[in-house]
């Protein structure tokens, strides 16, 4: 589910960058990797007696260690020997593969929304969680007022991507308080440059309207160099236009997203492109409520 540039990326974080200043936040480890690549990082820094003195276990790892509908299939696709069904569990998996650096790591199973309280304050916050609206909303009330400017850093790993179009929203409604600093793969990296409020990150829906909300798509649509992630991002911003607006509009910013990327959209893209685009497709098609409310598009 992560790229090798994406593990090596954590990897020299916790290596060279991690001070110690405060935690590691990994939120949304799945099978462990992330964790693993803080771990193993973590052993290579410079900084990891003072960290274990300050914090004892200064990753702070979170899953909710359920299968979904999908994964058995992915855990076949995989070549992996686990089996389960839907609504088991797959902690002992976990604790397996994070084992090798379980002295560094405070493994938190279940809802983050439960487990997930964090006083302390945060150096690199790493989110793969944010499959819902709900924890995107606990995540930015809970840990965006506990960064340290100037230090830590966001890592969105579901941000140059084709779903979740609330995780750029959110991001970018904070975007005085974060500088952008690369992307790899479909993660996205943010420097904390300025103490966030915690009343700032409270009443976020207030200040989201429709309209703000396809603004600040478009803003997050501009990120990245590459013309397949912003195709990608194009494409996050057709479900949330499918989700404010309906069909009629969603499919019209389809087409202008098609001619505006003439080269994602041949036969011979990436498998990943070409699911993305069926998806778009399906989605602008799908039934929706005559109630929904009309915005101007950004």
């Amino acid at each position: 589910m992560m790229s090798v540039a994406e593990r090596r990326f954590l990897f020299g974080l916790a290596s060279k960058y991690y001070s110690g200043e405060g935690l590691i936040i990994d939120a949304g480890i799945f099978l462990g990797a992330s964790t693993r690549c803080f771990g193993e990082g973590l052993r290579e820094s410079q900084h990891l007696a003072g960290a274990v003195t300050k914090w004892r276990r200064p990753i702070v790892s979170f899953e909710r260690g359920i299968v979904t509908p999908t994964m058995p299939a992915f855990f076949k696709r995989n070549g992996l020997s686990f089996t389960a069904v839907p609504g088991e569990s797959f902690v002992d998996l976990v604790r397996d593969n994070v084992r090798p650096v379980a002295d560094l790591v405070d493994l938190r199973i279940g809802d983050i929304q439960e487990t997930g309280k964090i006083e302390q304050p945060i150096e690199i916050l790493f989110l793969d969680v944010l499959k819902l609206p709900e924890i995107n909303k606990f995540v930015v009330e809970n840990y965006y007022s506990q960064l340290v400017p100037g230090r830590s850093i966001v890592i969105q790993q579901d941000y140059l991507y084709d779903l979740l179009p609330y995780v750029k929203t959110y991001q970018e409604y904070f975007s005085e308080y974060f500088t952008y600093i690369g992307e790899i793969g479909s993660t996205a990296a943010f420097l904390c440059t300025k103490q966030i409020p915690q009343e700032a990150t409270l009443g976020i829906e207030d200040g989201l309207d429709g309209n703000e909300q396809l603004r600040l798509a478009s803003v997050a649509l501009q990120r990245s160099i590459d013309p397949a992630r912003r195709f990608l991002m194009a494409l996050s911003k057709v479900r949330l236009i499918r989700k404010l607006q309906g069909a009629k509009a969603a499919q019209a910013y389809l087409q202008f997203v098609k001619s505006d990327y003439p080269t994602e959209t041949e036969a011979d893209s990436s498998a990943r492109v070409r699911e993305a685009l069926r998806g778009a497709e399906i989605a602008c098609r799908a039934k929706q409520s005559s109630t929904t409310p009309e915005v101007a598009a950004a």
